[in-house]
Order: C-alpha cells, then structure tokens, then sequence
C-alpha cells in the first residue's frame, strides 16, 4: 500500500513536469509575425566616413547606445556605433567603430539645430589611445532634421569635417540615433 502511494504521488510529479515542459515549448514557438511585431530586425543607416561606407545601428536596432543631452547643462554626447556594411547587408549585427562627438553650447539641442553651433569634438575608438586631443569642427554641416525626445534623433551629415591638423574625418549620409534628453 505504501508503495502504491509513493509511485502515485511519483507519477503525479512527472506528469505534472511533463506538462510544464510541453507548455513552454508551445509559448516557445513563435512565427514569422511575431518577430514583425517585436522588431526583431537589424535595421541600420548608411554612414560614410572619409568616403568609405558604413552600416550606422541606431534606433531601429535592438541593441545599440543612447546619445543624450543635459538640458540643465546644455552638454551632449552623439554615438555612431558603426560596422562593416558588408557584414549588415548579411544580416550580422556587428558593429566595428564607435565614434562619438560631444557637443556644449548655451541652447537647448532642437530639430533645426547644426552640431557645428555646438562647439563639437570627436573621438573615434580607433583613435581613442592615439590622439593628443580630441578632433574640433573644421567644415560642413550636420544638421538634426527631426527629434522626439527620449526615442531618437535624426542627423544629416554633409561632408562634415573633424579634424587636428595631422588627421580628419569627414561625414556624409543620414543616422537615426536612440536619443535620451535630461
């Protein structure tokens, strides 16, 4: 008898493993509309820098960085994690380079507004150990063409140039960046 009630309550154990186990392979599988509906999809922008060109993830991007500005200070930070376009155009999420311009002024960072109004230097991850100084603005134009606050901003660069006499970047083409304002 009292085996009878071990291998019941046993049996009880399993089944109800079982269960479990069968119930969250069914949540597990998914379709093809669910990952639509999470955007799951590497999305990236086209950045070219010094006529080069390269996939920019931003804010269509599943995992990427946030730029942000401090309202109470008026300092920014923009971050282009940017990657080998021929490994996006594969589907490879990778970025290779990070670059980053910070940016200061006395005014409130808006749609309309040019990064070169901002006193901006830049930095590239390759050159992070390398450079004396930051890059400063030289020429061209970068300007925010749209903005919602806390979700993203949109930058067009043309041929905007960073430099410090010996090296320099230029960037060309349209980013849509994740974007925190404080």
């Amino acid at each position: 008898m009292q085996c009878s009630m071990i291998m019941k309550k046993f049996y009880s154990v399993i089944m109800m493993l079982a269960m479990m186990i069968a119930a969250l392979s069914f949540t597990a599988c998914s379709s093809d509309d669910d990952e639509d509906e999470l955007n799951l999809k590497q999305d990236y922008d086209i950045l070219q820098v010094n006529g080069v060109n390269y996939a920019c993830y931003g804010y269509r991007c599943m995992v990427t960085y946030s730029s942000s500005w401090d309202l109470a200070s008026n300092y920014g930070e923009i971050l282009l994690p940017c990657g080998k376009i021929s490994d996006a155009q594969k589907g490879e999420y990778d970025y290779d380079y990070m670059f980053a311009i910070s940016l200061e002024g006395n005014k409130r960072l808006d749609k309309g507004s040019k990064l070169e109004n901002f006193s901006p230097t830049f930095v590239s991850s390759e050159d992070f150990y390398n450079l004396d100084a930051p890059l400063e603005y030289a020429s061209g134009s970068a300007t925010i063409t749209d903005k919602k606050d806390d979700e993203y901003i949109t930058i067009r660069f043309d041929s905007f140039k960073l430099g410090n006499g010996g090296k320099s970047y230029t960037l060309n083409g349209t980013v849509q960046l994740d974007f925190d304002e404080d």
